[in-house]
């Protein structure tokens, strides 16, 4: 409704992906170009993954579009919830092949290969991408991991991408997916836009939409789009179409920190001035309506505040900080944020080797494996025995895994994890997981053939005594749960 006003072909900041107006970060860059070396050189499995709103379903369509058409065929496969049949069916309807009605599913891979293999004697390569992948069922994976195993001369003949936010990582680190863990060659990360990369973003998408330069967003509105959407591209992308709709309603081409504050108010659902503005009769009623609403409460607010500061006086500033981080945040930044000045501020708190770990694990969730390993570290130090100190080990060596430093990650695997392990099944599962993947990369990690050797049968000790751990939990776990129920006990008179 305002492009007219501003002069703009386009919504600048329309939630849809479009490769038209795809921002190139040094992080994207790196993405995209390990996404393309991959294809390129036929890697097999690849992930992509990063929080909601970072980009990556227009990192997929971006991908599409630079692929050379003459040389690849791709899909985006973009509905997570299918069964294994449904995905085949489907896979096969989107490379154009004909699907038989009541086929098998050998018959639906036979046609697949038969394809495929059409295509690599052509000198194309096939690409499936697969979107929202956190959501794949078990069995929906399993499938995708067999259709890796179609190849020719040790070469892939299709390249899959699992694209999903951060749980699909833990989903594939399960024992039941090692082997499709094990098969995943390239990992890329999208992260959150800083308050730089998030100025040039919001001009860049202007000037994509038409504007020639003839919108102002000034800097401290940038500030205020930042700290509203924490570099969230698709939150800036909701917070900027609003803010332009209020400078519209201004009638002015330079956006000022009052329309951001307005647009993030109309976001939130609260009253804003531009509501007032538009609508007099409704914004009179509404403050006859909230001065009664207040005069009501007051007595109620100031009552309470008096108790709450009562309540603060007597918290010490540790507890209060780690409460506020673990239970009061409004958002993961907010309470990555607080973590992060509580490790700094209160190392003698009781709270500290917790607030570690719950630091590590939304640095990982976000992406920054760099700064988890750090704290994992940190957390293994302060917790040198213990349920802790063990989990810090196992997940620090997973980020490492997963920021693509296995030699790291192999390496902190030490004799005496598993035994350590032994009343934590769901440990004792991701160090299996691990020690798969170390064992299956021993050349790479570990050269020497003699030390080789030993560096596999120790992991594959460790794996074993894992193994049975996990399975000596869960033996106890299904028996406890269908042994028959004691009879109640009754009073002797």
């Amino acid at each position: 409704m305002y492009e007219q006003f501003y002069g703009l072909r386009d919504r600048p900041f329309s939630l849809t992906p479009n490769p038209r107006f795809v921002f190139y970060t040094q992080q994207y860059h790196e993405a995209e170009g390990q996404l393309i070396y991959g294809i390129n050189n036929r890697e097999g499995f690849m992930l992509v993954t990063g929080q909601p709103g970072t980009g990556k379903t227009t990192l997929c369509r971006d991908l599409i579009e630079k692929l050379d058409q003459e040389k690849s065929r791709s899909v985006l496969m973009v509905d997570p919830f299918l069964n294994g049949m449904e995905m085949l069916a489907a896979l096969l309807t989107e490379f154009g092949i004909n699907v038989p009605d009541r086929g098998t599913r050998k018959e639906l891979l036979d046609r697949l290969n038969q394809f495929l293999l059409a295509q690599h004697a052509m000198g194309k390569n096939c690409v499936a991408i697969f979107d929202e992948a956190q959501h794949l069922a078990p069995e929906f994976l399993e499938q995708v991991r067999v259709l890796s195993n179609l190849e020719v001369d040790q070469e892939k003949l299709i390249q899959i991408i699992l694209v999903g936010q951060p749980e699909l990582l833990d989903k594939i680190r399960t024992p039941q997916m090692a082997q499709l863990d094990q098969r995943v060659s390239i990992r890329v990360a999208l992260t959150d836009l800083n308050e730089e990369d998030t100025d040039r973003y919001i001009h860049h998408r202007l000037n994509v939409a038409g504007a020639r330069d003839q919108i102002r967003f000034s800097p401290k509105a940038v500030k205020e789009i930042y700290r509203g959407s924490h570099g969230v591209p698709r939150l800036i992308n909701l917070i900027c179409d609003r803010a332009l709709l209020a400078g519209y309603a201004s009638q002015t081409r330079d956006i000022q920190p009052e329309h951001v504050r307005k647009a993030v108010a109309a976001l939130r659902g609260e009253d804003s001035e531009a509501g007032a503005s538009a609508h007099p009769k409704k914004a009179a009623s509404w403050g006859r309506r909230a001065g009664t609403i207040a005069a009501v409460g007051l007595l109620a607010v100031a009552t309470g505040a008096v108790a709450m500061w009562q309540t603060a006086q007597s918290t010490p500033p540790d507890e209060a900080l780690f409460t506020r981080a673990t239970k009061n945040a409004p958002s993961a930044v907010d309470a990555e944020r607080d973590l992060n000045s509580f490790v700094k501020q209160f190392r003698s708190s009781r709270h500290y080797d917790d607030a570690l770990f719950r630091l590590a694990n939304l640095e990982v969730s976000r992406g920054d494996r760099v700064s988890a390993v750090q704290h994992f570290a940190q957390l293994a130090q302060h917790a040198p025995v213990g349920s802790m100190r063990n989990a810090a080990v196992i997940y620090g060596a997973q980020a490492s895994h997963d920021a693509g430093d296995t030699t790291t990650a192999c390496q902190s695997i030490t004799p005496d994890l598993a035994a350590a392990l032994a009343a934590d099944s769901a440990l004792a599962s991701r160090l299996t997981a691990l020690s798969s993947t170390c064992a299956a990369q021993a050349s790479v990690i570990v050269p020497s053939d003699s030390v080789r050797a030993d560096f596999v049968r120790r992991v594959d000790s460790l794996a074993n005594k894992a193994r049975k751990t996990a399975s000596i939990d869960t033996s106890a776990t299904r028996r406890a749960k269908s042994a028959p129920p004691r009879p109640a006990a009754t009073k002797q008179p």
